[in-house]
């Protein structure tokens, strides 16, 4: 089984440079190791052909944000297995191969994640993979807890900071949606595994050490902006016709709250993107028919995966948490 590894850039040499590191001292025999560039200006494509020679480097043109990115990197690669890494992540000993593993166990594995864990917290988890809800959050799953307290267990989807990909189930559903730029892509891509019966898997021992939001700030107009817009488009795309009728008034409440208490948290940049969402409608919506007509698995499957809404003062708890743990 041949693996391909990819990693994003976007400027931030400080940060890429020890995930270049401890990839390379981690790399298995026979694995290939692209890095995919989108126009960085601060001598980071230099860089990397001085201080890693051996790693082949795609450089953009421009920047196609993580998912047009990987993609390039996916389609110049020749993989059984893709594994992704975001390039603010440090990966421990051992890593590559407890990706891989699952792979070898299961042909119905599509996905595996990895475990995020805080830079400043290495012991509490960052992520797990993603779990969704009724509502249409799409969450990190495993977020502030102990990391001795996740084993290996079947997740709805993995986050794309590490994440390995079996090349058939990206040949039968596609590669992220090049649209979202950046955010909840893998969350996109991880429904349309689940609609098509690829099972994603954590790898507990495959740890990775992440510099949460790095890349664009934590709580950013910019990532706020992304998140409300790629929101309401993987839902358009992904989410059943019946799922969408039994839960489109959670979605809406969910929505209707966000924005009326925009104003409040002087948060215009959640308006924007839900009407920079609305204006692109018609080419997501035939995606969808797309998408929706190749679904093969049962819809009552599918809803089994989606958790009941997390109460506001809960997910505000789970929010402040994970900044707090990011900044400690």
């Amino acid at each position: 089984m041949r693996c391909s590894i990819i990693v994003v850039t976007y400027n931030g040499w400080h940060q890429t440079q020890p995930c270049l590191c401890s990839i390379e001292r981690d790399l298995p025999p026979g694995v290939s190791f692209t890095v995919v560039d989108n126009a960085s200006t601060d001598g980071t494509p230099a860089l990397i052909r001085e201080r890693f020679p051996a790693i082949e480097l795609v450089q953009n043109a421009r920047n196609l944000g993580f998912a047009g990115g990987a993609n390039l990197g996916i389609t110049r690669s020749d993989g059984d297995v893709i594994l992704l890494l975001n390039s603010d992540v440090v990966i421990e000993p051992g890593f590559i191969n407890a990706m891989l593993a699952p792979f070898l166990r299961s042909r119905s594995i599509g996905a595996v994640a990895g475990m995020l864990v805080y830079q400043r917290r290495p012991d509490i988890v960052a992520s797990a993979g993603i779990e969704v809800f009724r509502n249409g959050l799409a969450l990190d799953y495993g977020v502030g807890l102990p990391r001795t307290d996740l084993s290996d267990r079947p997740v709805f989807g993995a986050s794309g900071g590490a994440v390995a990909y079996r090349r058939a189930s990206l040949n039968d559903v596609g590669l992220f949606p090049d649209a979202f730029f950046m955010y909840l892509e893998d969350v996109d891509l991880a429904w349309r595994l689940r609609l098509r019966g690829w099972e994603t898997l954590l790898a507990s021992d495959a740890v990775a050490v992440h510099a949460v939001s790095s890349s664009s700030g934590e709580g950013s107009p910019f990532k706020r902006r992304l998140l409300a817009r790629n929101r309401v488009w993987s839902m358009i795309r992904c989410l059943p016709r019946p799922l969408l009728l039994r839960y489109g008034w959670r979605i809406a409440r969910y929505d209707g709250l966000v924005l009326a208490s925009a104003p409040m948290r002087r948060d215009a940049a959640s308006l924007r993107g839900r009407i920079e969402a609305v204006a692109a409608l018609p080419a997501r919506l035939a995606e969808r028919r797309l998408i929706q007509a190749r679904t093969t698995v049962p819809i009552a499957e599918i809803e089994k995966w989606l958790r009941p809404d997390p109460a506001p003062s809960e997910l505000l708890r789970l929010r402040k948490r994970s900044r707090e743990l990011a900044l400690e």
